[in-house]
């Protein structure tokens, strides 16, 4: 083989490594959505077949939902708080049910899936209480003011202690210089 095939081997091998290098891999590592659920898909017999939610994004992500997946786990809560766990294999028209009940009050519920679109588990999402964070905010605002107003209060005690001791002191030197 001559050089210039030689090069154009080298040339053709470095061409094939690059190509596979710079292919991305793709790990079907779980992840994890919160959102509001859209829509729920059943079977003809009621059974959870899908469902969708829309994220903080507005985007619309679907997730699969099947019996020949059992380990999709469920922890909903209802309106009043009663926790439902399950897994689907046992209970999919439960948890059609359930999550229908999300998707009429809004809900929101964390997704955890693999990379292509299938539930591992479907778990209500913690919500901000506004109420209570404004407590705590109106409590910081009102730690800050009093301390303030201390130190306000101090300074002016301060200020009217050292006017005192400078009235004494010229009151001193001018009994002293007549």
């Amino acid at each position: 083989m001559n050089s210039a095939g030689r090069i154009a081997l080298v040339i053709a091998l470095i061409a094939v490594t690059a190509s596979f290098i710079s292919q991305p891999v793709v790990a079907q590592s779980p992840t994890i959505s919160t959102g509001v659920v859209t829509g729920v898909e059943t079977t003809e017999n009621g059974e959870l077949s899908a469902f969708s939610i829309v994220d903080g994004d507005g985007d619309i992500l679907r997730f699969a939902v099947s019996s020949s997946n059992p380990n999709t786990t469920y922890g909903l809560e209802n309106r009043v708080g009663d926790r439902w766990v399950s897994e689907h294999a046992s209970q999919p028209r439960e948890a059609a049910a359930r999550l229908r009940d999300q998707q009429n009050r809004l809900a929101q519920v964390s997704v955890q899936s693999d990379g292509s679109g299938v539930a591992i588990s479907v778990v209500q999402a913690q919500s901000a209480d506004v109420a209570t964070n404004l407590g705590y905010v109106f409590a910081v605002v009102a730690i800050a003011w009093i301390g303030i107003m201390a130190y306000v209060a101090y300074m002016g005690i301060r200020q009217r202690t050292i006017a005192a001791e400078l009235s004494r002191l010229r009151g001193d030197n001018g009994d002293n210089a007549s």
